[in-house]
């Protein structure tokens, strides 16, 4: 606190809270009496992550197909004509909020608190391995049309189709992810830091 309070010319109080906020956002672990330090993942923890979340977010999905309203139904289109726009403008940072918010927008929908609590805390360790899953503009692409699909399912109300194709679709991120950073499975790192986005 004190090197980054001097480097930056601000107080330590600014300083701590900023450590204090990338710690709840899960992108620095805190540790007393020694500081603050940037969060590392194992690529086994990352895959863990993904795996968990996919059946979460498909359980989600699943629900929501059996409750879908009017309101629901435009919110979630909406948010993925938004993406089209953002892909035909090649706005990567527009693309990843508003998938991010497509994906939170279907687990409140689900309205199981104890799922999207679950489903948060875990995503948000992966904020930026998700953002360098789109660094392709065809990435972006391939993960919209499986939003599409989702929805079409959702909108059916094909509840075991749209658990079916929310699992997959997280499963298909992982595989972005894996591709983004050239990641051979026979070799894995051992050790991932959490990128930094510019």
């Amino acid at each position: 606190e004190v090197a980054l309070a001097r480097r930056l010319g601000v107080s330590r109080g600014p300083v701590r809270e900023a450590a204090r906020a990338l710690e709840k956002s899960g992108l620095v672990t805190v540790i007393v009496n020694r500081g603050a330090f940037v969060r590392m993942l194992t690529l086994d923890e990352a895959m863990d992550i993904y795996e968990l979340n996919a059946v979460i977010f498909g359980l989600a999905a699943g629900q929501v197909a059996t409750c879908v309203t009017a309101e629901m139904a435009l919110e979630l289109r909406a948010l993925v004509e938004s993406m089209d726009r953002a892909i035909a403008e090649g706005d990567r940072d527009a693309f990843f909020e508003f998938n991010v918010r497509f994906h939170q927008r279907i687990m409140v929908f689900a309205r199981n608190r104890q799922a999207e609590a679950v489903y948060l805390d875990y995503t948000k360790k992966l904020l930026l391995f998700r953002r360098r899953s789109f660094d392709r503009i065809g990435n972006m692409a391939e993960s919209n049309a499986e939003h599409h699909q989702l929805l079409d399912a959702i909108l059916a109300g094909m509840a075991p189709l749209a658990r079916e194709r929310a699992e997959a679709h997280a499963r298909s991120g992982r595989a972005r992810f894996l591709s983004a950073i050239e990641c051979q499975e026979a070799e894995p790192p051992a050790t991932i830091c959490l990128p930094r986005d510019g």
